[in-house]
C-alpha cells in the first residue's frame, strides 16, 4: 500500500453527492488524464477534492499526494512542489522535469494541485 500525502479535512462533509458522484464518474474514465475544479474562491474546491480523494483512496494503486501551491509565488516553483510532496530521492545532478516523468510514468495516482488559479498568468509562457 501506499503512503498517502494529503491533509486530513478538519470539517465534516455535508452535501454535495452530485458533485461526487460526477467527479468520481470522471475519475473513472481512463480517458480522464486531468480533472480542473472550479469556482469563486470560498466555495469548497479543496474540501470537495479532499473527500473525493478519501473516497476514492483504494483506487489508486501509487496513493493521493496534495500539492499546496498557495505558498508559491512564481510558475517556476511548481515543479519542484510536485517533485516534494511525492516519495522520490533527493538527487541534485537530475533535471526536476525528466525525474517526475519518469517516476509518474507507471504510476496509478490522484495529485491533487490545490490553489493553482493565482499562478495562471505563468502558465504556458
Amino acid at each position: 500500500m501506499a503512503a498517502d500525502s494529503y491533509p486530513e479535512p478538519q470539517t465534516r462533509f455535508v452535501g454535495r453527492m452530485r458533485e461526487l458522484t460526477e467527479i468520481a464518474t470522471l475519475l473513472d474514465n481512463p480517458d480522464c488524464r486531468l480533472l480542473t475544479l472550479v469556482g469563486t474562491g470560498g466555495i469548497g474546491k479543496t474540501r470537495l477534492a479532499l473527500e473525493i480523494a478519501s473516497r476514492t483512496a483504494p483506487l489508486y494503486a501509487d496513493g493521493l499526494y496534495f500539492v499546496p501551491l498557495q505558498p508559491l509565488h512564481e510558475v517556476d516553483q511548481i515543479l519542484a512542489a510536485i517533485v516534494e510532496a511525492l516519495p522520490l530521492q533527493p538527487d541534485s545532478n537530475d533535471d526536476l522535469r525528466r525525474r517526475l516523468l519518469h517516476y509518474l510514468r507507471d504510476k496509478h495516482l490522484l495529485l491533487i494541485l490545490d490553489n493553482f488559479e493565482h499562478l495562471l498568468d505563468g502558465v504556458g509562457s
